[in-house]
């Protein structure tokens, strides 16, 4: 049985962020320097396109984003430049500014959210490069005339999955009542839909939840500190979700170090996160991944067809979560498996 390193697990949850930050510096500084244009031919076909790939940060879910879109591009012949916008409207503008400079042929984006990213994303279309918004795609940034088609997992969904698991264990173990713990990541748009996912789920299985706590906390270091004080101030809290991957290292982390064994129900997947579920101590329970590839794999698609003069339909695609149960040991087996 794999087990995680709890002591070493937010600092190993940090790596793999410096790591693309060390790559994506890398790959921006080959793409920049290739000033060739794509030809009518290449555009017409989908080929030797330069793509530009902003994210919001360095976690497992867009390192897999960034490992699909290159496997992809790499395919016909192109190239990826990329960038991290740390969720700053400013620092999402200035990575455009660069890919803009540069004359990438697309830019799949996804927003720091709400209408603050909007001034960017039409910037981009203003300097004639086609648009495409993936994952965190509300308000107008979900209009047409903002980009060329979006792509995103059905963030109210990858609340849902999981809130139908903690509903089943309320309902089983606890009576139909409990206390519960969140930890957000309200600064992105989509972790607000997760989270109303998740409550909706509750309320439909006739939960009464009582929701002790919500507090922001979705970087792992971080969520850890926050769980070992909601633990401090709340005895008698039942349960913890948490609505991203960091937040649900934290929390499991934290939940570890206390001594504790109160349950946690978690949002994303990662090599990490199901050796926690598959891991004896029993404390990660169910968590609802998104899946990365098959969202960059759409997403450069939906570019091609935009950039050849077509239309996306439909406009809007969203994609649906799936849901890692420790009680399923087989399909958690088989994601680490696929992401070795």
């Amino acid at each position: 049985m794999l087990r995680p390193n709890i002591r070493g697990a937010a600092a190993a949850w940090r790596r793999p962020a410096l790591l693309v930050s060390a790559s994506l510096l890398a790959l921006s500084l080959t793409a920049c320097s290739d000033a060739d244009v794509a030809s009518d031919k290449d555009k017409a076909e989908g080929t030797n396109l330069k793509i530009g790939l902003i994210m919001l940060q360095g976690d497992t879910y867009y390192q897999g984003i960034q490992t699909g879109l290159e496997a992809a591009v790499k395919a016909d012949g192109g190239s990826v430049t990329t960038g991290l916008s740390n969720n700053d409207p400013a620092t999402e503008s200035q990575v455009a500014q660069n890919m803009i400079q540069s004359k990438v042929d697309a830019i799949l984006m996804q927003p720091t959210g709400g209408d603050a990213s909007i001034a960017t994303m039409q910037a981009i279309q203003k300097a004639g490069i086609t648009l495409i918004c993936y994952g965190n795609c509300t308000d107008a940034a979900l209009e047409p005339e903002n980009s060329s088609g979006v792509i995103q997992s059905d963030n109210t969904a990858l609340g849902t999955g999981t809130g139908e698991a903690a509903a089943t264990y309320i309902n089983e173990k606890l009576g139909g009542k409990a206390k519960i713990a969140i930890l957000n990541c309200d600064i992105a748009s989509a972790c607000k839909l997760r989270k109303a996912g998740f409550k909706k789920a509750l309320e439909d299985a006739g939960i009464e939840a009582d929701y002790v706590t919500d507090q922001e906390a979705y970087l792992a270091d971080k969520s850890t500190a926050v769980t070992a004080d909601i633990l401090t101030a709340n005895s008698d809290v039942d349960l913890i979700w948490a609505s991203n991957e960091g937040g649900t290292v934290g929390a499991t982390v934290g939940v570890k170090q206390a001594g504790s064994k109160i349950p946690v129900y978690g949002t994303d997947i990662s090599v990490q996160l199901a050796e926690m579920l598959l891991d004896a101590d029993g404390i990660l329970q169910v968590t609802t991944g998104q899946d990365p590839i098959k969202t960059a794999e759409g997403a450069y698609e939906m570019a091609k067809k935009a950039i050849a003069g077509d239309k996306n339909d439909p406009f809007a695609v969203e994609l649906p979560g799936i849901v890692y149960d420790r009680a399923n040991a087989a399909g958690v087996n088989d994601f680490i498996a696929a992401s070795k």
